[in-house]
């Protein structure tokens, strides 16, 4: 068996900045990624000959090698009996992937997510962007997640048509080169009406309890450029909020830092961030993207946080009209 030659992968222009797991999963659909990992570790699977990480993202003319036995692995696994598929996406969210759609190209489709609604399928959750949206746009290939919303934040949700555009998608957004504006409203207000909050964050508490907090020894860097747009007697305020990092739960852990917990976010905030019965969701909305080379992404209010602004006296349709113009 030893004398039976590798096999060998040229990666092509089509494929090149995929990650390496991921084009090993493209390549071979059977392997786990702990099969992948456990022959990374090994050094049975090289990349120009060189040990590599699983996240490593190819380039044009690299030769991946690996042994025959991993191609017959894959083959044995999807040989095998099949767990039962998973539930088909419902109606209802299929109606409301279909309704929640603000614009779409040839590389991508935005969605205005519900706040409520999941990005991706966890314990316990049955309905999920993931989950329906090949359901809700069959035409082509299922569309591809390329970022994160909080389940309780609204707003501008990219979902990309094929390949190519998750790749270059992705890419800008871990570069930071689209901005991303999300509007929040939140208890008091600071003291500096505008600025940039550095403060690095990390997850801390037990499992199941986890939430990012502060920390300028251990914590990751994040940066998240501030501006009270209005505040109605110090008692409430509208932010306009800008991430410059994309760290979990970052803008939730930074009004924390500022001493302005967001409304209904009761996992950091308390039970102040529920000053009256009209508070019934998390006031965080994604409000507008601005992908590079493309007209900005603009998410209208929902009308649970119209309601909200209302009936604290902001003005929800000037407050779109500046962040259309801004």
């Amino acid at each position: 068996m030893s004398d039976i030659p590798p096999i060998s992968i040229t990666i092509t222009d089509q494929d090149a900045d995929m990650r390496l797991d991921r084009m090993l999963r493209k390549r071979f659909p059977g392997l786990t990624q702990g099969v992948i990992e456990k022959a990374l570790r090994t050094g049975k699977i090289r990349v120009d000959n060189a040990r590599i990480k699983a996240s490593y993202r190819l380039q044009a003319d690299e030769m991946i090698t690996l042994p025959v036995s991993i191609a017959e692995h894959s083959k044995a696994a999807l040989a095998a009996p099949q767990k039962p598929s998973a539930k088909p996406a419902s109606k209802a969210l299929i109606a409301t992937l279909r309704g929640a759609v603000i614009s779409q190209t040839d590389d991508y489709i935005a969605i205005n997510k519900p706040s409520g609604l999941a990005v991706q399928g966890g314990t316990g959750t049955s309905d999920h962007v993931d989950g329906g949206v090949a359901a809700a746009f069959p035409d082509g290939n299922k569309p591809l997640l390329v970022h994160r919303l909080d389940r309780d934040t609204s707003g501008v949700l990219v979902l990309a048509k094929h390949g190519r555009a998750a790749r270059q998608l992705a890419k800008g957004f871990q570069s930071r080169q689209h901005g991303k504006i999300y509007l929040a409203l939140v208890a008091g207000r600071p003291k500096e009406l505008a600025g940039v909050i550095k403060a690095p964050l990390i997850k801390s508490g037990s499992h199941g309890n986890e939430k990012m907090v502060v920390d300028d020894v251990r914590g990751d860097h994040a940066e998240t450029v501030f501006e009270c747009i209005d505040s109605i007697g110090g008692k409430v305020s509208l932010m306009r909020l800008e991430p410059l990092t994309g760290r979990t739960h970052q803008l939730r852990a930074h009004m924390i830092a500022l001493g302005c917990p967001i409304l209904g976010d009761g996992k950091y905030g308390g039970a102040d961030v529920f000053p009256n019965a009209q508070v019934t969701r998390l006031c965080l909305h994604a409000v507008r993207l601005d992908l590079a080379d493309e007209l900005p992404i603009i998410a209208d209010l929902p009308h649970d946080l119209v309601a909200i602004m209302t009936f604290f006296d902001f003005d929800p349709l000037a407050v779109m009209d500046m962040i259309r113009h801004k």
